[in-house]
């Protein structure tokens, strides 16, 4: 058998296509832009959309949900892909997204499981024909082109498109040791479909309107921009529909579908992403602490910690239909008998996480979860150095320079005028050299002295008291505050917060870096919510209302 040819030049396909301490920013983003040395005019009511690229590869994880949501079976082939690269924080952004020859040959080979799987279960096969074959069964499999060539692309296939994969079903026969021949016809079809760029990438074709400067996207490109904003998946058939009749020729008619896209479960994918790559949580899974202090903290501990956080999340956004204010400063917690001891909470608790009222004189939203504070610690006791520096890159956007190579870390021994944590992390730091970073970073680290290297609340440090009071610039304002639960208060007040919180999702959402023109947009955005409390979903509704969700620049069409 000779399959390569035909398989091999669809990878082809797609990799041509691939080829086409300073301090904090002081108003919580827009952070690093192309030209930052350039100063930006905003008129009010006047933006121009960002540099978006025609061609965007799905992430691995995009790719999964797409998968499962084309043969309704979750298959996870990307877990044998090479992890996709993060950049500036996400890892959906479209400059480190490259087809390597490796992910070219596991793009291949997923393509050849996947359609194997796809003919062999009956149960996916039947989600995937729109018909029964007859006779040599050629009517059926065009059918099947057409019905799962639109979901493939996310688009109807042009005629030509449509006659390339009628001959791909024509020569699969006699390709397989199994399976009648309409079978292997159709499995030849899926796994073209699956290398092709019109799948493995988001494409967007549309050009420029006579002299205009900006390019209006059809309805398809607008449905797959809204797919993978809310769902990190492929549109639906309803979504699909929508495009087809111009309903997303208008903000008004992207905004229905919106909304009705945030009130579906799929969109708890796409939360989820971001908030994991947002919060860094892919570090309360591999946790390690100190077993003579903390007895009992193994995998489990942190894969609840973990669990905990995801379903806080979905809970505030989802159910609670919560804003910034809520996600920073809700007492709720999500308990399982793993946890309970960390909370200090009593009760029957068994595996499963149960929404649990947590003291909120001691807990409030999401940086004072085990999850967060155990993840920002050291083996054997607290760290206000990882913990602070979180809180001003990921929750302020302060643009901290990373420290010198070959820099010491360890901390001064506990003797003498040092007795606890804090002592020798002022001591540690003190010198010039250090604090230009650390007066940024040790006051909000300090804040969570209270919570030891579990995320457990303490009343002292080895029978000496805690000082967890601060005070740092936010913005225009100094801030000032005594312990976590008066420092994460202000954090969900601040505007600069705010604004951060904003500025990633629109990175995240656009999955691309920030750019001079961006600013205006998020001005604009930023105003909107200030005024409406900063709602989450009224957030990625917002986001789907701008140029550069609706629009891309023409500079970008020949790049």
């Amino acid at each position: 058998m000779n399959r390569s040819t035909p398989r091999m030049l669809l990878v082809a396909l797609a990799l041509s296509s691939a080829a086409a301490c300073s301090g904090p920013t002081g108003d919580g983003g827009p952070g690093p832009v192309d030209d930052p040395g350039a100063e930006v005019q905003c008129a009010p009511g006047v933006t121009a959309p960002g540099p978006t690229p025609r061609l965007t590869r799905l992430t691995h994880a995009q790719y999964d949900n797409t998968i499962r949501d084309l043969f309704g079976k979750d298959m996870k082939a990307s877990a044998l892909f090479l992890a996709d690269p993060a950049f500036e924080g996400f890892d959906n952004n479209a400059k480190g997204l490259l087809v390597s020859d490796r992910l070219a040959r596991d793009y291949r080979r997923a393509a050849e499981a996947i359609a194997a799987d796809a003919v062999a279960d009956q149960a996916v096969l039947g989600k995937v024909l729109p018909c029964a074959p007859e006779g040599d069964g050629a009517a059926c499999a065009r059918q099947l082109i057409q019905a799962l060539g639109k979901r493939v692309y996310r688009r109807p296939l042009s005629a030509e498109q449509e006659a390339a994969y009628v001959a791909a079903y024509a020569r699969g026969e006699g390709l397989f040791e199994s399976g009648t021949p309409f079978e292997q016809g159709i499995r030849h079809v899926i796994e073209a479909m699956l290398q092709s760029p019109h799948f493995l990438y988001r494409v967007e074709l549309s050009e420029a309107l006579d002299s205009e400067q900006i390019i209006p996207l059809d309805g398809h490109e607008v449905a797959t921009r809204l797919s993978y904003l809310l769902w990190n998946s492929l549109p639906d058939d309803a979504l699909l529909a929508a495009a087809a009749d111009g309903a997303l020729g208008t903000p008004a008619g992207i905004e229905a579908e919106a909304r009705r896209m945030l009130a579906d479960s799929k969109a708890v994918s796409a939360l989820a992403d971001f908030h994991r790559q947002w919060l860094h949580m892919s570090r309360y899974a591999d946790l390690s602490k100190d077993p003579a202090l903390y007895e009992g903290f193994d995998e489990s501990v942190s894969s609840a910690m973990l669990a905990e956080t995801q379903e806080f999340i979905r809970h505030v956004i989802l159910e609670m239909e919560g804003d910034y204010r809520t996600l920073m400063t809700s007492s709720v917690g999500f308990v399982n008998d793993k946890l309970a001891p960390i909370y200090g909470v009593e009760g029957s608790f068994t595996g499963e996480l149960v929404e649990t009222p947590l003291d909120p004189a001691v807990r409030a939203g999401l940086l004072t979860q085990a999850g967060f504070l155990s993840s920002h610690a050291f083996f054997d006791k607290s760290s206000p150095i990882h913990r602070g520096v979180f809180i001003q890159r990921q929750i302020l956007c302060a643009d901290l320079r990373d420290p010198p190579p070959n820099i010491d870390t360890e901390l001064p021994p506990l003797q003498g005028e040092i007795r606890t944590t804090r002592d020798q992390v002022e001591a540690h730091t003190s010198p010039a050299s250090c604090s230009s970073c650390h007066d940024m970073i040790n006051p909000p680290g300090f804040a969570f002295e209270h919570f030891d290297a579990v995320g457990r609340h303490r009343a002292d440090e080895g029978g000496e008291p805690i000082d967890a009071t601060g005070t740092m610039t936010v913005g225009e304002t100094e801030m000032r505050f005594d312990g976590a639960i008066d420092f994460v208060t202000q954090l969900a007040e601040s505007p600069v917060a705010q604004r951060c919180y904003l500025t990633n999702w629109y990175r995240y959402g656009n999955a691309r870096q920030l750019s001079r023109e961006d600013a205006c947009t998020i001005d604009e955005l930023d105003a909107r919510l200030g005024a409406s409390g900063y709602n989450i979903k009224e957030l990625l509704v917002a986001l789907t209302q701008t140029k550069t969700f609706r629009y891309r620049a023409v500079e970008e069409v020949d790049q």
